[in-house]
């Protein structure tokens, strides 16, 4: 078992508050930041596995899983600010 095989490891560990977060709120913005922080080490892990297997087709879907992360938590800031997405 390598370093990178430990780090994967870690990162799964990781996911347990997250989900946590994201359950058991007690707010909108606890949840976006538990959400946040899902898609950010789910985002790390997808990157440390594609150096895994040398393949650079898993670094495609971390970009889009962080594009997608990124435009969620604008739309959600902004229905907590203004009450309205459009």
């Amino acid at each position: 078992m390598n370093l990178l095989d430990v780090a994967l490891v870690i990162m799964s560990i990781s996911l347990i508050p997250c989900l946590y977060r994201i359950i058991v709120g007690p707010t909108l913005p606890d949840r976006v930041v538990g959400l946040d922080a899902l898609t950010l080490v789910m985002v790390v892990a997808l990157g440390v596995y594609s150096y895994m297997q040398e393949s650079p087709f898993f670094l495609d879907a971390a970009l889009v899983l962080s594009i997608i992360s990124f435009i969620g938590t604008i739309a959600i800031a902004r229905y907590i600010d203004e009450g309205a997405i459009f």
